[in-house]
């Protein structure tokens, strides 16, 4: 499961403005003449999970796997990510324009942990790796989704064009920015596609992933 954690201008100054999906809350900010270079951070936490058998470890995934309060549903791995943008502005014939743009993008991933594996059946085991490969997979698609989309976002300020005042051209980059995240469906198409994952074989197997409507804990 995707979710935007966090799209948020920086610049200057760490000022930033959370928001869940729904929201996807954005923020100001004023030019920077220190423009780091793009890149993302990951990170990965985990969530320990239990068992020897296939229902001791549908009913701990159900029990510790993240929860979507819009969807009403707990997922076994989860994708959150965030972008922030910089850009520095230069004096022109015709007022203020973008001189460069710089974007980093920050994902969290949560994926569960088995620390009793040792104990379990060589097969329970076996079925395990290859889901949490596959899970593993499905949610890095959600970051690299990510990544492409602080992309867009940074060639599209640098091809702003100018403006008369700086003050309208920071208007410009940051509402440009932030449309540009609202109007992203690419995640939720993602999550289609794939069957949130069951196609990429996140499925552990149907028992784990699907239970019944009331306690189903899906692959994400």
């Amino acid at each position: 499961m995707n979710r935007v954690w966090l799209a948020c201008v920086l610049a200057v100054v760490f000022a930033t403005a959370t928001g869940a999906i729904a929201i996807r809350s954005g923020g100001r900010a004023a030019p920077t003449t220190n423009l780091a270079i793009s890149k993302a951070v990951a990170k990965v936490n985990y969530y320990d999970v239990r068992g020897t058998t296939l229902e001791e470890l549908r009913q701990d995934v159900f029990s510790r796997g993240p929860y979507d309060k819009e969807a009403n549903t707990r997922f076994a791995g989860w994708a959150e990510w965030r972008i922030q943008w910089w850009f520095d502005r230069r004096e022109v014939a015709g007022g203020c324009a973008v001189a460069n743009a710089s974007t980093e993008t920050h994902i969290e991933y949560t994926l569960p942990r088995w620390v009793d594996e040792d104990a379990a059946p060589p097969e329970l085991r076996a079925s395990w790796k290859r889901f949490i490969d596959a899970l593993t997979e499905h949610e890095e698609g959600h970051g690299r989704l990510a990544r492409e989309l602080a992309e867009q976002i940074e060639f599209a300020i640098r091809s702003l064009p100018p403006e008369p005042t700086c003050e309208e051209l920071d208007r410009k980059v940051n509402e440009l920015a932030n449309r540009l995240i609202r109007e992203d469906k690419t995640q939720e198409a993602y999550d289609r596609e794939t069957g949130h994952g069951e196609t990429q074989g996140a499925a552990f197997p149907s028992i784990l992933v699907h239970a019944t409507s009331e306690t189903a804990a899906v692959s994400e």
